[in-house]
């Protein structure tokens, strides 16, 4: 299974940006009708019904990952099985100068809460500033901040911990002539892992992959119709690891496409790049030529039922001494359902292989399977107001002894004001 094949089953050419890598892919596919930011920007502000002279406030609450996390690692060790939550109380504010330019703040801060492992009990949270300008023949989308929040962070370590991301990015885009426009967008982003234990052989790894990225990506865009989304660019990289015990800085430049179409009936999205990355500041990292990117396709009324076929390809960093990264490649379908106005389902499951890269050919070679299946279902009781319960469960079998383990985790998610 390569994503090659599956774009040339799929019939369809690329689309997409953002991060050089994604290091932890969720499992589940894409959201089933993605949405522009200025999309969300229009949804958040006609949510925002509190006013403070020019000022709309829009608070926000939820009690989120009410979860029984289970993880078993390595020849059977089970890591402590815990309950967790996390509850969070803020609010998003949103100016705007005139009918096309909009000024953001979100404090969104929430509390993490463990019941066993109180030294991952943590105080989180979003905060950013943001402009969006949509003008005439000119967009301009500049976001800057701090996110920090609990997630998976390595399918090597499937381990709920808190991370801390700092950035700014920025998009421009211009239109050309008639269906024609030329888009820039970069971004610097700084990684950190907040590894609340470092005597775990496990999670303390995770320090090794904090690090900072700078992406240039520029080309143009061809939109005929509101449906069709079709880009070419190229984009230029530069990835530098904090840790030199693990160094595995890198830069590159690559050829990337974009492809988006979205019918009543009929949905698709690409992402590829043709990445070609060598070590710089005489770094370990091993040179890598090849692709990476994601596809799904939608077929049926996502507001009722639909189905999504997914897959991805993408360049991790290993936490492992002997390896650089792995090529991470999945493989799923998703069942959507809505159950009236108020109620969402969706279940999905997805199979694929990670093929670990090693830095000395003497080093034996590591391939893992990897299963994972998982549902959630939705029910919204008023504007603002949701609950929601999820599942899900991943197993990962290596061809090596005493690499194999699995995740589990089952959860409430209870939204109370606000947009998530």
């Amino acid at each position: 299974m390569t994503l090659i094949l599956c774009l040339m089953a799929l019939g369809l050419t690329a689309r997409g940006a953002g991060a050089q890598f994604i290091q932890y892919t969720p499992p589940g596919g894409p959201e089933v009708r993605p949405e522009s930011r200025q999309e969300i920007l229009r949804r958040e502000l006609d949510a925002a019904r509190y006013h403070l002279g020019p000022v709309r406030i829009a608070p926000w609450a939820t009690l989120r990952d009410l979860a029984y996390v289970q993880n078993l690692l390595f020849t059977g060790v089970r890591q402590p099985s815990d309950f967790t939550a996390t509850a969070g109380a803020g609010f998003r504010a949103y100016l705007r100068n005139g009918p096309e330019a909009t000024w953001t703040a979100q404090v969104l801060p929430e509390y993490v809460w463990w019941q066993r492992q109180s030294e991952k009990r943590q105080l989180n949270g979003r905060y950013l500033l943001g402009f969006y300008g949509y003008f005439n023949r000119f967009t301009l989308e500049v976001r800057a901040g701090r996110q920090q929040q609990q997630q998976l962070v390595s399918s090597e370590v499937p381990v709920p911990v808190s991370s801390r991301r700092d950035g700014i990015d920025v998009l421009t885009e211009i239109e050309i002539s008639g269906a024609f426009s030329a888009f820039a967008a970069t971004y610097f982003d700084r990684q950190s892992s907040l590894v609340a234990n470092l005597t775990d052989p496990g999670t303390s790894a995770l320090r090794f992959l904090d690090r900072d990225e700078q992406v240039l990506r520029a080309g143009v865009r061809w939109r005929p119709n509101r449906q069709w989304s079709v880009g070419l660019g190229a984009e230029r990289s530069e990835v530098h690891f904090i840790h030199e015990s693990l160094n595995r800085s890198n830069s590159g430049t690559a050829p990337v496409a974009e492809a988006r179409f979205q019918g009543r009936r009929v949905g698709f999205q690409l992402d590829a790049a043709d990445r070609s990355l060598t070590s710089i500041r005489g770094s370990e990292f091993v040179p890598f030529h090849g692709l990476t990117g994601s596809a799904a396709l939608t077929l049926g009324n996502t507001a009722r039922i639909s189905t999504t076929l997914y897959t991805s390809r993408n360049l991790v960093y290993s936490l492992s001494p002997d390896y650089a990264y792995l090529t991470d490649e999945r493989l799923g379908a998703a069942l959507n359902a809505g159950f009236g106005q108020h109620t969402t389902g969706r279940v999905f499951v997805e199979e694929g292989q990670d093929d670990y890269t090693a830095f000395a050919t003497t080093t034996p070679a590591r391939r893992e399977t990897v299963s994972s299946y998982g549902a959630d279902l939705t029910v919204t009781l008023r504007q603002g107001f949701s609950v929601g319960v999820q599942g899900v469960r991943s197993k990962f079998n290596s061809n090596l002894p005493g690499d194999d383990r699995n995740y589990t985790s089952v959860g409430l998610t209870i939204h109370l004001v606000g947009i998530q």
